[in-house]
């Protein structure tokens, strides 16, 4: 009798003799590609039993993973209905083919039957939402085994931390269907407060949960990088949470005068207000209690670091620009808003210091109260005409424009200064009219005053006499009139500079030789002017005659020796 085995053997001498037709006749054929590895006769055996169907015991003899859990009766597989593998299995149907086959379509497939129900939520996620890499436990068993991970429906675990992130780190129990249910996450029905170290009484009873389980944010690659912080929490006293407004001025037991139904209410009657943050000093200690505390607001976080939140602002916000943010204290105490605390070294720090005689001048006449009662402090310009008159109205402004000076401060700080005003400072030198001589010593006003009387102006900056006898008497009485420096300058005026200069009336300068038709010579050279000319009077004008005087000798010697 022939045995199955050498059967075998000869149909496979038959396929090694036969032609192409022959092996198609006994292959119903291609692999799929994870079965690529059994292709030919001689790997028939690792799956059939010769004449029978494939036996899931040769499917097992390769996939061991599966066979663990068939003998530790785990999963769909340890089921009797699914225990013939060929039935969702099958191959020879092409190298892209799926080898699995879902009887009632894979959306329909009853996942109860794999011991782990699918409830709320994971009722609608699709397959490889969980069944994928991330999700595996124990990678590297499947990997030696040659599974493609994200094909595979095995190594997943029941537990929720298996597929989800511990959003509490590690701090509470793993078994996270203790306090939530799986509808959703938040919130989590199941947890009981009171079953805590910390029983939630009168108002934590409404207090959400974020404001005890404060967020820490953790430094990873993850998406999500914080988490509530569950463990740890310091609850013993009332400080640990809530910020003491006393500052331990009352000490750490709060309820003495509180209880967790409300902060307001206060158990001692006979209340020390200087042990809060506001001890009543001055004026405060005459004031009742509705006065500050009223019905309207809150005993809590009261804002009292600032007088405008009791006080009205009596200067309406002119000092709200500076870094107090016009807080009264700045210039005023409790003992009461007068006198004024703001000193001379505090203005001095201001936009406006006090200098020279600005330091004497009572605070008044700069601040002056309005019509409406308001004292005005603020100013929309610190220049000098804003409190004073303008004693040159606006001269100064074309006096300078007129000989090009610029100058980026108070225009009238180029002249003057803040210890007087009668001290000048102007250098004339920048003007076309030098100062010399005789000019230095006098007075601003000798030269610069108002010929014509304007109540507006009392001195005269810009200036258009530069002749001499535009200032000055002419006390040759015109016998110098032709004597000009050049044909530009106009007969009526003389040139004095000729014979003179500033320093002194002497003529200095006049040499008889060449500025004269008459040399001086021989024993004229040794007389006194006063002796050739005289002092006149014509018409009632009395002067030095100069000119013209007859050069005759006659004219000089006859009557000389006549009035001898």
């Amino acid at each position: 009798m022939i045995s199955k085995q050498m059967i075998m053997y000869l149909i496979i001498g038959f396929y090694l003799i036969g032609a192409v037709s022959v092996l198609a006749q006994l292959s119903p054929g291609d692999l799929s590609n994870p079965h690529l590895h059994l292709e030919g006769l001689k790997n028939c055996t690792k799956c059939h039993e010769i004449g029978e169907k494939v036996q899931p015991g040769k499917c097992l003899d390769c996939h061991t993973l599966l066979k663990t859990r068939i003998q530790e009766n785990l999963g769909l597989h340890a089921r009797n209905e699914f225990k013939n593998c060929v039935e969702c299995h099958s191959d020879h149907q092409g190298r892209d083919f799926d080898l699995i086959w879902w009887k009632e379509g894979i959306n329909k497939f009853d996942h109860s039957k794999t011991g782990y129900s699918l409830e709320g939520k994971h009722q609608l996620l699709k397959c490889r939402e969980c069944h994928k890499s991330d999700n595996i436990i124990e990678k590297q068993k499947y990997i030696s085994k040659n599974k493609d991970l994200n094909r595979t429906y095995l190594g997943l675990d029941k537990g929720c931390l298996s597929c989800h992130r511990d959003e509490h780190r590690g701090q509470l129990s793993r078994n996270c269907v203790k306090c939530h249910d799986l509808n959703a996450w938040k919130p989590a029905p199941l947890f009981d407060h009171n079953q805590t170290s910390f029983s939630l009484t009168g108002k934590h009873l409404s207090v959400d949960c974020i404001y005890c389980h404060k967020r820490v944010e953790e430094k990873t690659d993850a998406k999500d990088q914080s988490y509530l912080k569950f463990k740890g929490l310091k609850f013993s006293t009332c400080s640990d949470c809530h910020l003491d407004p006393h500052q331990g001025r009352l000490g750490s037991y709060c309820k003495k005068c509180h209880s967790v139904n409300s902060w307001k209410g206060i158990a001692n009657q006979d209340f020390d207000h200087n042990q809060t943050r506001f001890p009543l000093v001055g004026m405060h200690q005459k004031v009742n209690c509705n006065e500050c505390h009223r019905s309207n607001r809150s005993l809590k976080n009261l804002i009292f670091n600032r007088c405008s939140y009791c006080h009205e602002d009596y200067h309406r916000g002119q000092f709200s620009h500076r870094q107090q943010k016009g807080d009264c204290k700045e210039c005023h105490s409790e003992e009461g808003f007068l006198p004024s605390t703001f000193s001379v070294e505090q203005h001095n720090v201001g936009t406006y210091p006090l200098q020279g005689a600005h330091l004497a001048v009572p605070c008044n006449l700069c601040h002056p109260k309005s019509n409406d009662g308001m004292i005005k402090f603020r100013f929309s310009s610190t220049h000098c005409q804003t409190c004073h008159r303008d004693p040159h109205n606006k001269g100064a402004d074309l006096y300078l424009s007129a000989y090009n000076i610029s100058y980026k401060n108070d225009i009238c700080q180029y002249c003057h200064t803040f210890d007087s005003w009668s001290k000048i400072t102007f250098d004339h030198l920048k003007t076309n009219f030098k100062l010399t001589g005789k000019h230095e010593s006098i007075s601003c006003k000798s030269c610069h005053k108002n010929d014509v009387p304007d109540p507006d102006v009392s001195v005269i900056l810009k200036l258009n006499k530069t002749k001499c006898q535009e200032c000055h008497h002419d006390i040759h009485a015109g016998q110098f009139k032709s004597l000009k420096s050049d044909e530009s300058e106009s007969v009526n005026f003389v040139k004095c500079d000729k014979c003179h200069t500033t320093i002194n009336w002497r003529a200095s300068k006049f040499d008889h030789d060449t500025h004269s038709d008459f040399k001086l010579e021989g024993a004229h050279r040794h007389l006194k002017c006063e002796q050739c000319h005289m002092t006149v009077n014509e018409n009632g004008v009395i002067f030095v005659r100069y000119k013209p005087i007859n050069s005759s000798c006659s004219s000089c010697h006859v009557k000389r020796k006549m009035d001898q």
